[in-house]
């Protein structure tokens, strides 16, 4: 498998070329990561009006043998923060092949109080695959949204973006031959 980044847009994507994005694919070909930088969404002091909501959607190409496909599992987050008593913060994303309709959306609300660390563990869903002799692109979409009817105190949610993907692999079905 060779496994490379495409594009990606989005007001937390790190600014400038692809070639500032971290990849690294495994040796073993059962995932890989993606470093795209912090990702802070922030309201009150020093926070700037669309500094509330942040998103990056990244687009991967990849090549694979024709006798298989692959789907990418439920990704662990990693959050930090810091949540007013008034204050929470979501974070959506989707993981999925370009042109799939009806990919689920994961989301996940923290309510404040909240200061510190917390891991969000994946979402149990089933693995959508590739589907069998079609090329699309891997698209990965997050975002976080902070809200607080404080504006005066300082609430954040930070999303590391070291993020390791796995992939589920299972072989396609021969096709069938004309007779």
């Amino acid at each position: 498998m060779t496994l490379e980044v495409r594009q990606y847009s989005g007001t937390g994507c790190p600014p400038g070329p692809a070639a500032k994005v971290r990849f690294s694919l495994k040796k073993d070909h059962t995932g890989f990561t993606v470093g795209l930088g912090s990702m802070v969404a922030k309201t009150g002091p020093g926070s700037a009006p669309d500094d509330f909501r942040k998103d990056c959607d990244l687009f991967l190409d990849y090549q694979i043998p024709s006798s298989h496909t692959f789907a990418i599992r439920p990704v662990t987050y990693t959050v930090r923060g810091q949540l007013g008593s008034d204050g929470s913060a979501d974070l959506t994303s989707r993981i999925f092949f370009t042109g799939d309709q009806g990919v689920p959306i994961r989301w996940e609300r923290l309510n404040g109080p909240f200061k510190g660390v917390q891991q969000l563990p994946p979402a149990d869903t089933e693995p959508w695959y590739k589907p069998c002799g079609e090329d699309r692109l891997i698209r990965i979409q997050t975002s976080l949204l902070v809200d607080s009817s404080d504006k005066s105190r300082k609430n954040f949610l930070e999303l590391p973006n070291d993020d390791l993907y796995e992939f589920a692999w299972k072989e396609c079905p021969e096709p069938s031959r004309p007779r």
